[in-house]
């Protein structure tokens, strides 16, 4: 990996100096060239192609999705990234870019945002299949990181602490409400204690009409 960062920026210097020196090439002979190599399976070469195209025409969109998949394809996803987002910064509708940052994105493990735009160039293009093939991989692989809840076992490793601390205090909480209910606690109402207090209050009651009555007989009969 070291040797292909170096030599892309070998690449570069190469690209500045001919540039500099006026080289004849066109633009489109290296577009061509690179073309040809990335078919061949020749990516670091077809990126120093496309890379020299690209210091005579630094905006081309064709040419750097092109570059973007060589990136790809050599592993260097956050590159292929780069070149896709840099096609798309004139038009955000190009679907060539968008499809290309979507498999960049895929790549880096961005499935959500990959899923995204995906979505977003098969509302432009229908008839891309390769925007459906991409949301379908996308979302597989969303629910593959995921997993099966059933499948997930929980393990007690690290610092549970704060978390033996949080079960302490709310295990403190429940004493305490739980001995202010025994307090407040009433005792079982029953039909039996209400008839009994019932009888005792008209017993209480005829006791004190009756004391009533015998002191006002006593009272009329002294007047007499």
């Amino acid at each position: 990996y070291n040797e292909y960062k170096s030599y892309l920026s070998e690449v570069k210097i190469m690209a500045y100096n001919e540039e500099e020196e006026g080289f004849p090439c066109s633009f489109s002979i290296y577009l061509a060239e690179g073309d040809s190599l990335a078919k061949q399976g020749e990516f670091l070469k077809a990126i120093k192609s496309y890379t020299i195209a690209l210091e005579i025409q630094p905006d081309d969109k064709n040419c750097l999705v092109a570059r973007s998949k060589c990136h790809l394809k050599l592993g260097d996803a956050e590159a292929a990234l780069a070149d896709a987002e840099h096609s798309l910064k004139d038009n955000h509708e190009f679907v060539k870019g968008l499809l290309q940052k979507a498999e960049a994105l895929y790549a880096m493990g961005n499935f959500e945002f990959a899923l995204v735009h995906f979505h977003r160039g098969n509302k432009l293009r229908h008839d891309f299949n390769e925007f459906k093939l991409g949301i379908q991989k996308a979302r597989e692989a969303i629910d593959n990181s995921i997993g099966c809840p059933s499948t997930v076992k929980l393990s007690s490793k690290g610092d549970l602490s704060y978390f033996y601390k949080y079960l302490d205090e709310t295990a403190g909480k429940k004493s305490k409400t739980t001995q202010r209910k025994k307090v407040l606690a009433r005792t079982p109402f029953s039909f039996a204690q209400t008839a009994e207090s019932k009888k005792t209050k008209t017993v209480a009651g005829d006791k004190s009409v009756k004391q009533v009555n015998s002191t006002m007989i006593g009272s009329t009969l002294k007047d007499f």
